[in-house]
């Protein structure tokens, strides 16, 4: 009989501790680790990156970087990165970095490393998924256990080491069409309902702002500067077609290599088309471009605004067969069917406004969302990586209640440890 193989993933999660000097104010001042991050597993020769903004009126003298308490070296010039031994990846480690500036004013960033205990067996790290659990009323759940909880994969039960409803880091894009159909209130409404969102934006957390008509626009980002976003969402104006696929396929890329939750917040009244109509405006497809969500692990929400999306959600939900007003370009799927299924298979949602004055209310409700989701971690017990398509369903033992998540990911060779 084979030795059972015994696989335990610890994790500790990364912490961010700023002590502001006492001559400048929290908000003047940053210093943190941007590698590595809450929920990397660090093991051999390493890197950690910092990211430091000095006081108004003050520059960086220097930058001191401790692993353990022990001094590893100073620098006094950018990049602020530093070269430190993790050993086998068994260990956690804590550390410490120490920034001077001119004034003799100091600010400190620490951060913990996690790690991967595995006996026989390689060192794996987790893939994980975010969820958001709702019962009665929709109202969200935010006290589920792991023993409430079982995840399967492809139809095979998953064991996880990790739920935590802790909120994580966060990169999000807020996409907005502006295209000539948005012009007037519902443009309008969307400036003022996207600048309100920022607030969900903490410390630790970058957004980006992009914009499409015939062609797609990063206006700004990513970054976590409320205050650039917030001009660049106001700069928006509307004119020519709607390249939907294409802004979906570049947010994506922009999201791609964030440790943490990654999330594309779209906003349109309507199909991909090109000014001129009748042809579609994006040179990527649907297809490429939900490919491109899912093997970014980007999480797709989505704000459709307009009367014929709305009723044609409220068709469809009602039969598969009712009259469509809302088709894409060679009327072959209805528009609200391929928003709603891009949201449901990345682990988002989709909300139907119909009316301008009703965004703002759209805005907070994914808001909401993202406050309450949890993180499940678990390395899959089925290791080939032949990029086949992975089934991910989340039971919940609980009566009424439900869990929103994305339906599976690719099992491409770096599938396991994304994010």
């Amino acid at each position: 009989m084979k030795r059972s193989r015994l696989l335990l993933i610890l994790f500790l999660v990364a912490g961010f501790r700023l002590d502001p000097p006492a001559q400048a104010g929290a908000d003047e001042v940053r210093v943190a680790f941007l590698t590595p991050r809450r929920f990397a597993a660090s093991a051999g020769p390493s890197t950690a990156t910092l990211e430091v903004v000095p006081p108004a009126g003050t520059s960086i003298v220097s930058v001191a970087f401790i692993a353990d308490g022990v001094p590893m070296g100073t620098r006094s010039s950018p990049p602020w990165m530093f070269d430190w031994d993790a050993g086998d990846g068994t260990q956690e480690h804590k550390l410490d970095a120490v920034a001077t500036f001119s004034d003799g004013a100091q600010a400190r960033a620490s951060v913990t490393s996690g790690r991967s205990i595995v006996i026989d067996a390689e060192i794996a790290t987790p893939f994980r998924v975010y969820a958001i659990a709702r019962g009665v009323k929709v109202a969200y759940v935010d006290d589920l256990k792991k023993d409430d909880i079982r995840l399967y994969e492809s139809g095979r039960l998953q064991a996880f080491e990790e739920l935590s409803a802790e909120r994580g880091p966060l990169r999000i894009a807020i996409v907005l069409d502006t295209s000539a159909s948005m012009e007037g209130e519902k443009l309008k409404g969307t400036i003022a309902s996207a600048v309100a969102f920022l607030g969900v934006l903490q410390p630790k957390d970058e957004g980006l702002v992009m914009s499409f008509s015939d062609e797609v626009s990063i206006l700004e980002g990513p970054t976590p500067d409320r205050r650039k976003l917030e001009n660049a969402i106001r700069s928006v104006s509307a004119h020519g077609g709607s390249s939907v696929y294409d802004a979906i396929y570049g947010a994506s890329d922009q999201l791609a290599g964030f440790s943490g939750r990654r999330v594309l917040l779209l906003l349109t009244d309507g199909r991909d088309e090109a000014a001129e109509g009748r042809v579609a405006a994006s040179a990527h497809t649907l297809e490429e471009a939900r490919d491109r969500a899912i093997r970014n692990d980007v999480m797709v929400f989505v704000i459709a605004i307009g009367n014929y999306l709305a009723h044609d959600a409220d068709a469809l939900a009602q039969n598969a067969k009712s009259r469509i007003l809302e088709w894409n370009v060679g009327r072959t799927q209805p528009v609200a069917g391929i928003l709603s299924s891009l949201a449901t298979t990345t682990g988002g949602s989709i909300l139907f406004t119909p009316r301008a004055d009703e965004l703002r209310q759209s805005f907070d409700r994914i808001a909401e969302d993202l406050r309450h989701q949890y993180v499940l971690a678990y390395v899959s017990n089925d290791k080939k990586r032949d990029d086949s398509w992975r089934e991910i369903n989340i039971v919940v033992d609980r009566p009424g209640v439900s869990v929103t998540t994305r339906t599976g990911y690719f099992a491409s060779p770096d599938a396991s440890g994304r994010r």
